[in-house]
């Protein structure tokens, strides 16, 4: 039994035909009827029911395929410390970090971390929604800081870092209210929502609170957002960090109107097993959670 006869087996099941198996593995179809078979003879029972369009588990397969599952991952695991091993100490880190997340919180880490290896050079991008979490996927950055937003990032080893809240906000001596009525939400409409660009290739697929016929003003970054909404040049959301002090002496007000309210989003530490990490990136790992933790 070999760990390739189990790999082909997992993606058969998995997958549910040994065409999409193929597909996924860039195997052949008869390359992997082999090794399922050779993998049958070595076990002495069988795996799938071939009667039917499909392959699907035998009783005997259903129950194996808990125990393999779990054995390839735990080999997987092991051949990534493995390769971890050898690639020694890096001399140089890249992350990127979601803008949603406190600045302070990296940057204190970050600091820490320097501190204890002053010859690792630290590269840091701040990107927007999709953007953070693209630029791990393609192996640009070894970490990322970011919300669980991009479908991508469900291929990644994601650790629970921060929690952080959206609040809707708008400056108090803002005109968007006319005459003596109440704030409605046709006042917003007819007011800018300040709203960041995604920094990712597909920024349609990421939103946050976009209220629908309202007029809006796209900017690049959180900080422009957050200094024209502070003018009383429109409203939008803007992390709780961001602007506590502003709400606490009145010069920003909370919005609550239906259905605008202020959202809780986690922010994960992302890393992806297709891209092994270093020991002072796992390192750098700690310390961001260290800090994470001593912020809550």
């Amino acid at each position: 039994m070999t760990l390739d006869q189990i790999e082909t087996f997992l993606a058969v099941a998995d997958c549910g035909s040994f065409k999409a198996a193929s597909e996924q593995l860039h195997r052949s179809q008869p390359a992997l009827s082999v090794a399922v078979k050779k993998l049958e003879e070595e076990l002495g029972v069988v795996l799938f029911n071939r009667e039917e369009y499909r392959p699907s588990l035998s009783p005997h397969g259903r129950a194996f395929y808990t125990k393999a599952k779990e054995f390839f991952l735990q080999s997987q695991s092991l051949e990534k410390f493995a390769r971890q091993l050898g690639l020694g100490e890096e001399t140089e880190i890249s992350i990127a970090v979601e803008s949603l997340c406190p600045v302070d919180l990296v940057l204190d880490a970050l600091k820490d971390f320097s501190n204890q290896y002053p010859d690792t050079r630290l590269n840091i991008s701040f990107e927007v929604l999709g953007g953070a979490a693209e630029k791990l996927e393609r192996g640009e950055v070894q970490l990322a800081l970011s919300p669980s937003l991009s479908e991508v990032s469900e291929n990644f080893e994601c650790e629970p870092l921060i929690d952080m809240w959206m609040v809707p906000v708008v400056a108090k001596d803002a005109d968007l209210k006319s005459e003596s009525d109440a704030l409605n939400l046709e006042h917003l409409k007819n007011f800018p929502q300040i709203i960041v660009t995604d920094s990712g290739s597909s920024p349609s697929q990421h939103t946050f609170g976009v209220l629908k016929g309202a007029r809006h003003w796209v900017v690049k970054d959180m900080d422009t957002k957050a200094q024209i909404i502070k003018r009383g040049l429109g409203w939008g959301r803007l992390p709780k960090h961001m602007i506590e002090r502003e709400l606490k002496e009145g010069f920003l007000q909370e919005l609550t109107l239906n259905p605008l309210k202020k959202e809780e989003y986690p922010i994960f530490l992302m890393a992806s097993p297709k891209h092994p990490i270093g020991p002072l990136t796992m390192k750098l790992k700690e310390i961001l959670l260290d800090t994470a933790s001593k912020c809550q």
